[in-house]
């Protein structure tokens, strides 16, 4: 009778994810710019110059300058203005607030977490250098606190924040421009204005400034302006630049830009996404020798995309504005007030929303994408049989082949963070992580020879059970405990990013995706126990590299070929793969190598997952087996990964209109199946992301649950049974699949740039103690219980300070915390001992 519940429960899945998925292909396919309106600024025809900045939730608005009884043109004088002007969030009209120190126009502003950075400016009289941060207290008035003046006077400037840090590029004093970059340190004890290197270009004015990262890192992005100049009768001349350059915040150097489309002087620009610039309006200089009154100023929206070095129109906005700032308030990028043109100011303040609507998900892609699906769970179902005890829940009976085994650790270590991020890498930077790949083989002997006897001899279901077996129960605690805690949060981590980037680009709702995901994987893990995950895992690869070398061939196609796509990337050094430099605190080759060495130690050697794996199979040689296929397929699909992220990079540099405005770099290569690929594939690639995400999640929700399970019910209930210990694990899993779906959810709502690099962190900050505590135990004698737990808190402590507190590379961070443990352990173990016991077996020391 329970043979019909099966394909029953199937056919309602599939009515269940179909009626899910056929929304998405209602959704519209281009990002929009979306106006509207704020509150126009009350008691003045507008301001320009003003100083714009957001703090504590409200828009601020002070100083400028008008012409208030007549245009220029008309005999008018030009005024300076001092009052301070505030829109508090979710107010329907401004308020004046109090009043500036003095009267201000045309100076630098930033918006830090210190308050709004008003630096230098004018008057009718001359430039300043003067600085102050301005807040608001409890009243909601207007609070001044000086800053060290600049170290020359500048007006025209452009200035932009990051983090804690101010950046000016120095306008004009007094007419004259000022070859002048200087820098402020927000956070530092005693702050003083630093001089770095000036922009290659000429001195100028008015020029356009921005912070956003190209991929590596942030940069300050620096365009167009004017330089002024005399003629030979010493008439006052500009000449309109569209130049541009990227000065590095990190290594504090400038590079060249493709340079503006048209002069864009004195525009406002802002980030968007990941690797966009807007750029609205601005001055092309062609009003210059019109008669008055002068035209109005251009109603365009210019993109600049810092990874692809490219420009496109990303259309009209409401009104042309020049000599104001955009800021972001309430969610929206807003510009307030400005001159629209030479003379006149607006006091209307404009506010635009980047959204990003999807591209939809066709039928036909639908239907296979739930097909797929399905199939993940029947395989669950049909395996549920099987999993009737312990040992068939925990290590599919051991009857597992040795390939299977060695897909399944593929699978594992691959997820969605390799397969959506590793393309986003190489795309928006280069190849130089992917020698890191080469250390799979490095580390595949040293597991074999090393680690796997004592696993596979022991007869342990968890690796830290021989933890218990070398120190004592409390160290085998802490081992269990760890894995557990850095396994709940990368279940987050692989469920967030593939539903993410499909939720843009597909329109599929991001909760959708992650409640999907979550639901299946714990649906075929609880049915069929490990057996299920291991061979959905070996479908999960079939389809994930199916579907990445399909995506591959029709984008080589699309460009022509590969000798295109290789000629394209290496002009502009996308196909870097080794870096000489002995940094410590960026990217270089020796410390990628060594770095992704000794975090491969964390999974091959420590973590239940992968551990688990090697248990399955029937003999010690098959689970070597195992290992050596992993490496085999790790390094080749590792560089077919870079090497679609770089061919990704080729097509939209060419096409740099088909990115979205609000794009995330992760979301690259979900971006090219959405719109790309045609029907059918697309969905075929939309189910590898989807397995690559789930082949990770069912193992990590089933290995916490064996881990739990065993060394936690097992080990402590005093009335364990195995069918209690059964069911606690199968409750445990879908209790895991919620947690994994609700974390997600909840991580959904921060910013993080890549979830590739947070990964890697995370990974050196929570695994180095137990990979030092294993190293102990297999490899020295005087290790002690207590000993090796001093040693385990003193390299998370470390690893700790050296993620939050310092610039150490985070490559870098098991190199450090391993042998922080290790030291650290062993000193303490010496002072520490443990009562002499029965190593036999337990060590390869002497």
């Amino acid at each position: 009778r329970a043979r019909p519940a099966g394909p029953a429960r199937v056919r309602r899945i599939a009515a269940t994810l179909h009626a899910a998925f056929a929304a998405a292909a209602l959704c519209s396919a281009q990002d929009q710019l979306r106006w509207s309106e704020l509150p126009p600024l009350t008691d003045t025809p507008g301001l320009g110059g003003p100083f714009v900045g957001v703090h504590d939730d409200a828009l601020i608005l002070c100083g400028g300058a008008n012409f208030p009884a007549a245009p220029p043109w008309e005999g008018g004088e030009k005024v300076w203005h001092d009052a301070v002007y505030v829109l508090d969030r979710g107010a329907d009209a401004w308020r004046e607030a109090g009043r500036m120190p003095a009267r201000r126009a045309y100076g630098g502003v930033a918006s830090t977490r210190f308050g709004v950075a008003l630096l230098g400016g004018n008057d009718e009289a001359r430039s300043y250098r003067d600085c102050a941060l301005l807040t608001l207290d409890a009243r909601g008035a207007p609070s001044f606190a000086p800053l060290p003046p600049l170290p020359s006077a500048t007006a025209f400037c452009a200035a932009a924040a990051y983090e804690d840090t101010l950046y000016v590029a120095a306008g004009t004093d007094d007419g004259a421009a000022t070859h002048a970059f200087w820098s402020l340190d927000l956070g530092a004890p005693d702050r003083a204005w630093r001089t770095l290197p000036p922009w290659p270009g000429p001195a100028r004015h008015k020029a356009v400034a921005a912070i956003q990262s190209d991929g590596s890192g942030p940069c300050f992005y620096f365009f167009s302006g004017e330089v002024p100049g005399l003629d030979a009768g010493g008439r006052p001349t500009y000449e309109y630049r569209t130049d541009g350059y990227a000065f590095d915040l990190t290594t504090e150097a400038w590079r060249a830009l493709t340079p503006t489309p048209t002069p864009i002087a004195a525009a406002c620009a802002a980030p968007s996404g990941q690797a966009h610039l807007l750029v609205f309006s601005g001055s092309t200089g062609a009003y210059a020798l019109s008669p008055d009154p002068r035209p109005e100023f251009p109603r365009r929206v210019w993109a600049y995309h810092t990874v692809t070095d490219t420009w496109v129109n990303a259309g009209p906005m409401p009104r042309g504005l020049v000599t104001t700032h955009a800021v972001r308030f309430d969610g929206r990028v807003t510009i307030a007030s400005g001159e629209v043109r030479p003379g006149v100011r607006t006091p209307a303040v404009a506010a635009v929303e980047i959204t990003a609507t999807g591209h939809g998900l066709g039928a036909v892609d639908a239907t296979v994408l739930v097909l797929y699906l399905i199939g993940l769970v029947a395989i669950g179902v049909r395996l549920r049989r099987r999993s009737h005890d312990t040992e068939g829940y925990f290590l599919a009976g051991r009857r597992i082949p040795w390939w299977a085994a060695g897909v399944s650790i593929f699978a594992t270590q691959l997820s969605a963070i390799t397969f959506v991020a590793t393309p986003a890498v190489a795309y928006a930077t280069d190849w130089l992580v992917l020698p890191g790949k080469l250390m799979i083989f490095a580390m595949a002997p040293i597991v074999v020879l090393l680690y796997l006897p004592f696993f596979r001899r022991l007869d342990v279901t968890t690796a830290y059970e021989y933890l218990e077996r070398r120190f004592s129960l409390s160290v085998r605690l802490f081992g269990s405990a760890s894995f557990v805690a850095f396994q709940l949060m990368r279940m987050a981590i692989v469920v967030l990013l593939p539903a993410l980037a499909l939720a843009r680009v597909t329109g599929i709702d991001v909760y959708v995706c992650i409640a999907v995901m979550g639901a299946l994987a714990t649906i075929y893990t609880v049915l069929g126990g490990m057996e299920a995950v291991v061979w959905t895992d070996v479908l999960q690869t079939v389809v994930l590299v199916g579907g990445m070398l399909a995506a591959m061939a029709v984008v080589v196609s699309e460009l022509g070929g590969v000798a295109e796509v290789v000629t394209a990337a290496a002009a502009d050094d996308k196909l870097r793969i080794w870096s000489g430099s002995l940094s410590t605190t960026e990217l270089a080759s020796w410390s990628i190598l060594l770095g992704t060495l000794a975090l491969q130690f964390g999974p091959y050697t420590t973590d239940q997952s992968v551990v688990q794996r090697y248990l399955t199979t029937a003999s010690e040689r098959g689970a070597a087996r195992s290992i050596w296929l992993n490496g085999a397929l790790a390094i080749p699909i590792g560089v077919l990964f870079m090497a679609l992220g770089t061919c990704l990079y080729v097509f939209f540099k060419q096409r740099p209109e088909a990115l979205p405005l609000a794009m995330q770099n992760d979301e690259v290569f979900p971006l090219f199946v959405a719109t790309q690929l045609p029907s059918g594939l697309t969905g075929l690639v939309i189910a590898a992301i989807f397995a690559a995400s789930m082949s990770s999640l069912d193992s990590s929700m089933h290995s916490i649950a064996t881990a739990v399970t065993v060394d936690w019910y097992e080990r402590l209930s005093q009335n364990a049974t195995e069918s209690g210990a059964l069911r606690l694990a199968k409750a445990l899993t879908v209790a895991l699949g919620v947690v994994a779906v609700v974390t997600a959810s909840l991580l959904a709502a921060f910013d993080i740039q890549s979830l590739w690099f947070f990964f890697q962190k995370c990974l050196g900050l929570l695994s180095s103690g137990v990979v030092g505590v294993f190293a102990l135990g297999v490899f020295t004698k005087r290790a002690s219980s207590r000993g090796v737990l001093a040693g385990a808190f003193a390299s998370i402590l470390t690893t700790a300070w050296l993620t939050w507190f310092s610039d150490l590379q985070f490559y870098l961070y098991a190199v450090v915390g391993i042998p922080t443990c290790v030291v650290v352990g062993y000193l303490a173990s010496l002072g520490l001992p443990d009562r002499d016991r029965d190593l036999t077996g337990l060590t390869r020391a002497a």
